[in-house]
């Protein structure tokens, strides 16, 4: 019996020496590669959720950055277009004052004359009007929201010019109703038809500034920093789980975006020293040069209206006193050429034209005041005007070209930035997705 339980025991314990033992726990292949502590079966199965988590939202976070970025260079892209259509607009209805003042200082200047005014002059105030009446469509076609207020001025225009024509066509005859015709087209000019141009001035010099006013840069690379930070964290996580401190697709995603928050913030930037630039140059050379004009030929007209109303010179004198006021404020300085000196010419002539009128000697005044000779009180006006137009052009012309000039290159810049933005987003996902690759 006991032999037989000996041979049954030494069976027994061969059987469970022959038994496999059990599995030792291995780092597994995955666990190696990545980097991670063996026995991790928890961590290994949660991971790579987590990594997939993060690449959309590290993807999500810098294609909303390049986004963001983008629709504010577009805005500021568009908001120089349309300082470009406004500063353009401007110059149209400031040429519209100047040219209808001009007009009624041509007119009341020929009037003194009697009879038939001098050909010359009677041209000059035909080209003056026809300007207007050319550059009253052009600005209505260019700017919708002018069209009402450009279709009332032109009705003021048209009665102004019925009035005078009313008003030369008894001067010539000799009749001496046509002076009270002159004043009325005059005054009406000044009541009327002035204060239309003068809104229409306010409100395209208005727009044109507001357009000239881009978002900071500071405010356009927000969203590109954000990006940075995001982009940050992530490799600093991924930095602590897999002990490798750079990761390729999240560095070159900092990269793509610091490119793009480099090009967002020197475009934004650099705009906006331009407008600035403008702001304070040609842009304001416009403004003034115009304001100067107008002024002027606004003066050149009371002139002529001192002698024609003669009780009344003071009057006309105290108006004069007024534009010629605001041309010496406009000309002060360099911005507008010789045109201070050519005022201060002009204005000498006047003083002897009001002198001989005080004097009594009134038919000495109106040949002082109607001769175009030279150093004459009308020459030496006709190079006045002639000096401020020239230099309104150009300062004009050279602000739309600047605005348009840079406008292009600005959206260039902003396809670029876009595209870095894009491409940052790009590598972000392709980073991450290597991790995620790991474990497969």
């Amino acid at each position: 019996m006991s032999q037989a339980a000996g041979v049954a025991q030494a069976t027994s314990t061969t059987a469970y020496a022959g038994s496999p033992a059990p599995a030792a726990t291995t780092p597994s292949a995955s666990d190696a590669v990545a980097g991670r502590p063996a026995g991790t079966t928890t961590t290994t199965t949660k991971t790579p959720r987590w990594l997939a988590q993060w690449r959309r939202i590290i993807a999500s976070v810098c294609i909303i950055a390049s986004a963001l970025t983008a629709l504010m260079l577009f805005n500021t892209w568009q908001e120089t277009r349309a300082a470009s259509a406004d500063t353009a607009q401007l110059v149209r209805v400031q040429t519209i004052k100047v040219n209808l003042l001009r007009a009624d200082a041509l007119a009341t200047n020929a009037f003194l004359v009697g009879g038939l005014e001098p050909a010359q002059q009677r041209a000059a105030y035909d080209t003056a009007l026809a300007e207007v009446e050319r550059t009253l469509t052009d600005a209505a076609q260019a700017q919708p929201a002018d069209r009402a207020a450009l279709a009332a001025l032109n009705e003021a225009v048209l009665t102004y010019t019925s009035a005078m024509e009313l008003a030369r066509a008894n001067n010539r005859q000799g009749f001496p109703v046509g002076a009270a015709y002159l004043n009325q087209a005059s005054t009406g000019l000044r009541s009327t038809a002035l204060p239309l141009v003068d809104n229409l001035v306010t409100a395209n010099q208005q727009r044109s500034r507001d357009a000239m006013s881009p978002l900071p840069w500071t405010l356009v690379v927000i969203p590109g920093l954000f990006a940075l930070v995001a982009l940050g964290y992530l490799n600093q996580q991924l930095a602590r789980r897999f002990r490798r401190r750079f990761n390729v697709g999240i560095v070159a995603a900092g990269a793509a975006t610091l490119v793009m928050v480099g090009l967002a913030g020197l475009a934004a930037g650099n705009q906006g020293s331009e407008d600035s630039r403008l702001l304070q140059g040609s842009y304001a050379t416009v403004v003034d040069g115009a304001i100067a004009r107008s002024a002027a030929n606004d003066a050149k007209a009371n002139e002529s209206l001192r002698l024609i109303s003669r009780g009344s010179g003071a009057t006309y004198e105290k108006k004069w006193s007024t534009a010629a006021a605001t041309v010496v404020d406009k000309t002060s300085g360099d911005t507008l050429g010789p045109a201070e000196g050519q005022w201060r010419t002009y204005a000498e002539e006047h003083a002897k034209i009001v002198a001989l009128d005080t004097a009594g000697n009134w038919d000495q005044a109106v040949a002082a005041a109607t001769s175009s000779a030279g150093g004459s009180s009308t020459a030496d006006f006709n190079a006045l005007d002639a000096s401020l137009r020239e230099v309104v052009d150009t300062a004009g012309s050279a602000t739309t070209a600047d605005l348009d000039s840079g406008r292009f290159l600005f959206l260039g810049v902003l396809v670029l930035a876009l595209a870095a933005g894009l491409a940052g987003a790009a590598s972000a996902w392709r980073g991450v997705t290597t991790r995620i690759e790991e474990y497969a």
